[in-house]
């Protein structure tokens, strides 16, 4: 009966360590008292020195899980520096947008676990980064340096794949029974429930789009096409972290910000139908890259593929027979012809250039006939 007693005291400890800071990794904070969880919409901020003040609406809050546990800005890395620390997520950090890095003190315990301040100390002044506005009702806000009392406080929530702090995948495409979504993220995962596949663009040919898929760990920032089989992002959960090798033939672009609510922290891609496609259902009702006409900006954290301005208006996504069967249906001299060239900002280079000609440019990715060309 005691030893029974001790190891439940000994599991209980361990669940709550859990919850907690443990080093190096990823993340998500959750605010004490507003119970919203922290994500990254941008990479503009600033501090005022003389005042002691930051403009930190770059970091929204926001209480829904059911938005939070799919989407990428709300995933955190933690790397110390010293007895400091960096914050970073979706290709900025604390460091870029305030030029400092953070201390992370202890500031009680909470019902999920030890609860931390976040600060920042300018000429002796210590700001605290914080919730400011009282959770009534109200879903989304920003954080800032002049919240009050417990809405300083936050959970540091290691992420996890089987428990409550999961990542999962919500699919935006339904294909017969199968559904679709792109993504770009800055943390490197692996699929972890069945029937969640991941896919690159390694190929794209006239009318046609190679879907490869990729197995073991996606490197971080790499644009990619999900396969799952459920609606529901608990069911299409992602193992966060690893290490993965870079997929370099991969076609597709992708954005982390949308960003187009406050003046001082507009930041979003244009969408130009002339030279990108993004995924959708084509004609024939098949999975591919398509015109939306109806769509303004790229949307945060997905992915596009970059065409050029002569690409047709659907381009469907193949298999590898089927991709290598149309390529090479096609004369030689046909795949060498010249066409013209674009940077990858869609913006005409070239005219009816050759791919000698194309390699002659300065360094840069620039699109040639439908494809990718690096030049180093």
């Amino acid at each position: 009966m005691k030893k029974t007693f001790l190891l439940s005291i000994a599991l209980s400890a361990t669940f709550l360590a859990s919850a907690d800071y443990v080093g190096e990794g990823y993340y998500r904070l959750q605010n004490f008292k507003t119970e919203r969880w922290a994500s990254v919409v941008d990479d503009k901020g600033s501090v005022d020195y003389a005042g002691t003040t930051a403009d930190l609406q770059a970091v929204r809050v926001q209480k829904n899980f059911n938005e939070v546990c799919c989407d990428p800005a709300t995933v955190i890395y933690i790397r110390p520096h010293g007895d400091l620390f960096n914050i970073e997520a979706q290709g900025t950090s604390t460091q870029k947008l305030m030029d400092r890095f953070l201390n992370m003190r202890e500031a009680g315990v909470g019902a999920d676990g030890k609860l931390y301040y976040a600060t920042g100390t300018q000429s002796g002044v210590e700001k605290y980064v914080g919730d400011p506005t009282p959770y009534s009702g109200t879903d989304v806000s920003y954080v800032g340096t002049n919240a009050k009392g417990d809405r300083r406080k936050w959970y540091v929530k290691p992420m996890e794949t089987d428990g409550a702090n999961f990542f999962g995948v919500r699919p935006t495409i339904t294909v017969g029974d199968k559904m679709y979504s792109t993504q770009l993220a800055s943390f490197s995962f692996k699929p972890y429930s069945a029937g969640v596949k991941v896919y690159a663009i390694t190929g794209v040919h006239k009318d046609m789009a190679l879907m490869e898929e990729i197995t073991g760990v996606v490197p971080k920032d790499t644009p990619v096409v999900f396969e799952v089989t459920s609606e529901t992002p608990s069911d299409n959960r992602l193992a966060i972290g690893g290490e993965g090798s870079a997929i370099s033939s991969n076609k597709l672009s992708g954005v982390y910000f949308c960003f187009t609510d406050v003046a001082t922290h507009l930041n979003f891609l244009k969408y130009n139908p002339a030279t990108m496609r993004v995924l959708g259902k084509c004609s024939d009702g098949s999975l591919g890259f398509i015109v939306d006409p109806e769509l303004e900006y790229i949307p945060k954290n997905t992915c596009y593929l970059t065409v050029a301005a002569d690409a047709p208006t659907e381009i469907k996504i193949v298999d590898r027979a089927t991709y290598d069967a149309g390529v090479d249906g096609v004369p030689v001299e046909d795949l060498d012809a010249k066409a013209d060239v674009y940077n990858a900002h869609g913006m005409l280079i070239l005219r009816n250039a050759t791919r000698d000609a194309v390699n002659s440019l300065p360094a840069g990715l620039y699109i040639h006939g439908g494809e990718k060309i690096l030049v180093k």
